[in-house]
């Protein structure tokens, strides 16, 4: 089986770096890596005279957004919480403007990715239960990337292409027109991660060392990370199981107690997060197919089959 694509390092991408480590004051680069592909941003390990440190190159996020990010990550700084922050230009702004490329950089921090296990599931759980508690700063203004209103709109104005695609096309439409009455439950809102999976958590030694990637954050219902979590942490081999879930939601309510309603609420809440990530990559996929994204698609919309019938009754069993 093949390895992990790789983010690739030319003379270009050389430079645009170069010029975010000098604006942080990071020393001389002594060394650039590329790290393994995501499907957003591209991410390196730079090693200087002054340590070791991880560039991203934002590729996909709008800059209000990335600010909102470095602003949130900054707001909690001092509280401990585990995750990678990212380092200040000099002229106290995040983000690194050169030849078309905009670059954060962040300290480098050394684990890997967890086994899913139902301790890597407490521990995660109990991270995103913490951030459930954590001030929104006042100028905070993300919202969720997974918005049922530009789901319906790209039924509308893409359906042209959506048609050329007919595997995705009609479940896609009907789980928007099936979900949409969920959405309008009133769920208690706050900050959300919303991306909590096993390759955005590093672990070293079987501990929590950092929650990576704040990209998709934003303010939503406190249920949607709880859902998004299950996605990478309550399943194995392709389904759900009872002890990871079990796992993650007594590491989350550690932090903060769900109400009746977001128990009643979570396996419908875990389907609009799988449809929520389809979305995404259908976006992506109608603008530029790739077998990349089609697998994804695939794999996305047989798990919302499957949550329509026994996966949604063993989520409900495991909340018990």
């Amino acid at each position: 089986m093949a390895g992990p694509e790789i983010a690739n390092l030319n003379d270009r991408i050389r430079e645009v770096i170069g010029v975010a480590v000098d604006a942080c004051e990071l020393g001389i680069v002594r060394q650039m890596t590329g790290l393994p592909l995501g499907f957003s941003n591209v991410n390196f390990r730079i090693e200087t005279d002054q340590g070791i440190f991880l560039a991203r190159l934002c590729c996909t996020q709008s800059d209000d957004r990335i600010r909102d990010e470095a602003r949130f990550l900054d707001s909690i700084r001092d509280t401990g919480f585990p995750a990678s922050y990212p380092i200040s230009r000099t002229d106290g702004t995040p983000i690194t403007f050169h030849d078309d490329q905009r670059v954060m950089m962040y300290d480098f921090i050394v684990g890997e990715e967890p086994s899913v296990t139902p301790d890597s599931a407490r521990q995660v759980g109990d991270a995103i239960g913490l951030l459930a508690t954590l001030e929104v700063p006042a100028s905070y203004s993300s919202r969720s990337l997974s918005d049922i209103d530009e789901a319906k709109q790209l039924l509308i104005t893409k359906s042209d292409k959506l048609e050329m695609y007919p595997e995705f096309h009609s479940q896609f439409q009907q789980e928007t027109e099936e979900i949409e009455s969920f959405l309008q439950i009133e769920l208690p809102r706050g900050f959300v991660h919303a991306d909590a999976f096993p390759d955005n958590t590093i672990f070293r030694d079987g501990k929590l060392i950092a929650l990576i990637d704040f990209e998709d954050s934003c303010v939503d219902a406190l249920l949607f990370d709880v859902g998004m979590t299950l996605l990478g942490f309550g399943y194995q081999d392709g389904h759900p199981d009872p002890d990871q879930i079990s796992a993650l939601l007594e590491g989350y309510q550690s932090r903060r107690t769900l109400t009746p309603l977001e128990v009643e609420s979570l396996p419908m809440m875990v389907r609009w997060c799988a449809h929520g990530m389809t979305f995404w990559h259908l976006q992506k996929y109608i603008q530029n197919p790739t077998d990349r994204q089609k697998r994804r698609i695939a794999e996305l919309q047989l798990l919302i089959q499957r949550l329509h019938r026994e996966d949604s009754d063993i989520i409900r069993s495991a909340t018990r």
